[in-house]
């Protein structure tokens, strides 16, 4: 009986495998994607004052405070805030220097800010900029519709080569793509929504 019973399993293992084996000879799959164009929300400023590039190039400058000082005086010509800044120290002391120094931020959804920053030079001032672009759910949406478009237009084109008919979608999944992602200013990197999608072949 318990010779049967294994007889009866493995010979719906054996069919259902054929059947999946069936059906994976009869579909194509594919991916599909579109350019994503993101909206700027907000722009991100990272100010390094570090006393060590100020050891030779400006020895009358001789403590952070005193260019913290200067800097500042700096920023209030071209029209900033200080206070807008926040200080975060303990990011600098991780860079690991030898002599003292600091971090500044800034974040505004000013773009004339850090037009007006980016004026601001200084020896032993270095700035970072980076800028959050963002996507709202509509225009994914819309996104994703496209990639789909697409996904579809490249799978009739690989089964009119091969002969076939495209059929019913069976599968399909996206990269996930954030909707706000911080991007640094010279990455001319293009960035894509994609799908991919598996169709049933007639």
């Amino acid at each position: 009986m318990k010779k049967i019973g294994l007889f009866i399993v493995l010979l719906c293992s054996f069919w259902c495998t054929a059947q999946l084996q069936s059906a994976e000879k009869n579909t194509v799959s594919v991916s599909g994607r579109t350019p994503v164009e993101r909206t700027t929300a907000l722009y991100r400023a990272r100010v390094s004052l570090n006393m060590e590039q100020l050891y030779y190039s400006d020895p009358t400058c001789k403590s952070l405070d005193e260019l913290k000082d200067k800097y500042f005086k700096e920023l209030k010509i071209h029209g900033l805030d200080s206070n807008e800044f926040t200080e975060k120290q303990m990011d600098f002391l991780a860079y690991g220097y030898q002599r003292d120094g600091t971090i500044l931020e800034l974040e505004t959804d000013s773009e004339e800010k850090i037009k007006s920053l980016a004026k601001v030079k200084m020896t032993g001032v270095s700035v970072q900029y980076q800028f959050k672009g963002v996507i709202t759910k509509e225009k994914k949406e819309a996104l994703l519709e496209t990639a789909l478009e697409n996904a579809k237009q490249n799978a009739a084109g690989v089964c009119k080569v091969a002969g076939k008919k495209l059929g019913d979608i069976v599968s399909i999944s996206d990269t996930n793509t954030q909707m706000e992602l911080w991007n640094s200013y010279g990455n001319t990197y293009q960035e894509y929504i994609t799908i991919y999608v598996t169709y049933k072949m007639e």
